[in-house]
């Protein structure tokens, strides 16, 4: 009959030591996966929450695109809108919004003039922070609602003989609006000038305020 192995004190605690280690190791390690994976689980449930809510709502993205192609004097705009284009047409031609969405901001505007019709004026009095005063008039051309209008754009006392020719056109997919803009100039020179001035700084504010302005109709509507 083999006696026990019979082994010093210290190397007893020793080995316990070690093992509750281990087992104290593997029990963190068990509760940092559960934990870990808890965590994404939960994120990710909240993702698709999330992305569901954007789909059934809609919600606009800012995809502002601005092209102006190297042998053309023209700069084409697009971007697309969450809301109906019946909404989007409302928004860019009743003065009630355009004076809201007009502009960079911190300007106030003032519509003097929106006659929506062939060869009906429009003219805005768009007044800086610091007291300036830019003024911006010109003529429809062409009116199709809520598909298409052509009108000419300039600026009073500025720009002498200097009027654009801008096509807006209005494409529909369900509750998605594709907006796009072709505005002609006289020359590559002028532009790039009018790039260089900040005109997406404009565009890009002009386009989130509508973006409300459409989320508030929308709201009124139901």
């Amino acid at each position: 009959m083999q006696r026990p192995k019979v082994i010093a004190l210290s190397d007893y605690l020793r080995q316990r030591d070690a093992e509750a280690l281990r087992l104290r190791q593997r029990a963190l390690t068990a509760h940092w996966f559960v934990l870990y994976w808890r965590y994404w689980e939960e994120s990710l449930d909240r993702l698709d929450a999330y992305l569901m809510k954007l789909k059934e709502l809609k919600m606009p993205l800012d995809n502002l695109k601005i092209d102006a192609p190297a042998n053309e004097a023209i700069v084409v705009a697009t971007r697309d809108f969450a809301a109906p284009r019946a909404l989007v047409w409302k928004v860019m031609t009743e003065p009630e919004h355009v004076a809201r969405w007009w502009g960079t901001e911190g300007q106030r505007n003032v519509i003097t003039s929106f006659d929506v019709r062939p060869g009906g004026k429009w003219r805005v009095e768009s007044h800086n922070p610091d007291g300036k005063l830019y003024i911006f008039i010109g003529e429809y051309r062409e009116v199709n609602e809520p598909e298409k209008f052509v009108w000419t754009f300039g600026m009073e006392n500025m720009f002498i003989g200097k009027t654009l020719l801008e096509t807006h056109t209005f494409g529909e997919d369900g509750a998605i609006t594709h907006y796009k803009s072709i505005s002609n100039y006289d020359s590559i020179e002028d532009r790039d000038g009018m790039i260089a001035s900040g005109m997406e700084i404009g565009m890009r504010h002009g386009f989130m305020v509508m973006d409300s302005i459409l989320a508030e109709l929308k709201e009124t509507a139901k």
